[in-house]
């Protein structure tokens, strides 16, 4: 059966394309991602079906004025200590970042898990009519509005009136309020969220520094980039020696410019001069990197990492699995784009008493001594 599939232009000459929402290569970071959907996902939808002492174990009783916490009530006067919960959190998050990058963003951020959600759906239901498609996806955000409601309402009443329909006024406006909004940010707008809208992705830098993991393109061992035959040898297997950090970030500039000169342009003309002409390399003295734009094509924001770190990346790790995929075809080895510090990546020793690591922890410590002492 013949099916329409959006593609999105990369090069001017329609060289490369993309599918909006490819299918990733099932490899170590899509299974991780996996693993951690359908855990948060369980636990989203199956937290305020719990009962506890005869109570739902997680509600926010708004009339009431209450937050049941699993046996534990907590009123308005706890709000003290709830502010400082909620900073320890944001602490942990910190720390996180500092530690090990952008794992919040790649495998547990409700936008990033909703929207893989979305995009694997519309792969189960390729095959079928577009109405049916359309259902699927509106059945996915209205379920998750109303598990959202259901943490402010009781859920199996709220369940059990939905035929026959018995809804109030309320409770409708935000079951549909919270469909639509799932829809739209996971549903429509998908990375975009990410690349414009979220202030993490802004203040993800001011966390990072040279010895953060994220993840990287390994230059020294990539550059020069180009396509060839396969069995040709990796650099290792030919003996060919790592650029000089700067050499392999020089390459993969102008690289870069050169590729977007060749859109054509004023602007492609300008990036062009500042270029210059790229030396022109045999299959010896190239790089590891055969130019096969695998890892943008896997990308759901379409971001080429050989151009360095870029904010909007949220650490999937599709990349790196379609990255690995190509290096198998070729029969070279894993890790030209990999998980890991910029510092690792140009073979340099990692400092381990870094100031922003040290600060977010002295953070996290206090709010949890401060939370603590609210709770005695």
């Amino acid at each position: 059966m013949s099916r329409s599939i959006a593609l999105r232009t990369l090069r001017a000459d329609a060289a490369n394309t993309a599918i909006d929402d490819p299918a990733t290569p099932r490899s170590r970071y899509t299974r991780l991602r996996r693993c951690s959907l359908w855990l948060l996902f369980a636990a989203f939808y199956l937290l305020p079906w719990l009962r506890w002492n005869g109570r739902q174990a997680l509600r926010f009783d708004l009339p009431a004025r209450r937050l049941d916490l699993f046996g534990w009530p907590l009123w308005p006067h706890d709000l003290g200590w709830l502010l400082l919960t909620l900073f320890a959190a944001t602490a942990a998050l910190a720390l996180a970042t500092t530690l090990g990058g952008r794992v919040w963003c790649g495998f547990a951020c409700p936008q990033s898990v909703w929207s893989h959600a979305f995009a694997w759906l519309e792969r189960r239901c390729a095959a079928w009519p577009a109405a049916a498609r359309r259902a699927a996806r509106a059945a996915l955000a209205l379920w998750t509005g109303i598990g959202f409601v259901g943490y402010f309402a009781p859920i199996a009443d709220l369940v059990a009136r939905l035929h026959p329909f018995a809804w109030s006024g309320g409770e409708t406006f935000w079951v549909l309020f919270y469909a639509l909004a799932t829809w739209g940010n996971a549903g429509f707008l998908r990375s975009q969220v990410c690349r414009y809208l979220c202030p993490y992705a802004r203040l993800q830098p001011l966390l990072c520094d040279r010895d953060t993991p994220l993840i990287g393109y390994d230059a020294m061992r990539g550059e020069p980039r180009g396509a060839r035959a396969c069995g040709q040898g990796s650099v290792a297997q030919r003996g060919r020696r790592l650029l000089d950090a700067g050499t392999a970030r020089d390459y993969a500039l102008r690289a870069s410019i050169a590729r977007r000169a060749g859109q054509g342009g004023d602007r492609g003309d300008a990036l062009a001069a500042y270029a210059g002409t790229l030396p022109t390399f045999t299959d010896t003295q190239r790089g590891d990197c055969v130019d096969c734009g695998a890892c943008v094509d896997a990308c759901p924001a379409h971001i080429d990492l050989r151009d360095g770190p870029h904010y909007a990346c949220n650490a999937c790790g599709a990349c790196v699995d379609a990255c690995d995929r190509s290096m198998d075809r070729h029969g070279f080895a894993h890790g030209l784009l990999r998980w890991a510090a910029a510092s690792a990546i140009e073979r340099q020793p990692r400092r381990w008493r870094r100031p922003r690591r040290l600060a977010a922890a002295a953070l996290l410590l206090a709010a949890l001594l401060a939370a603590l002492l609210a709770a005695g």
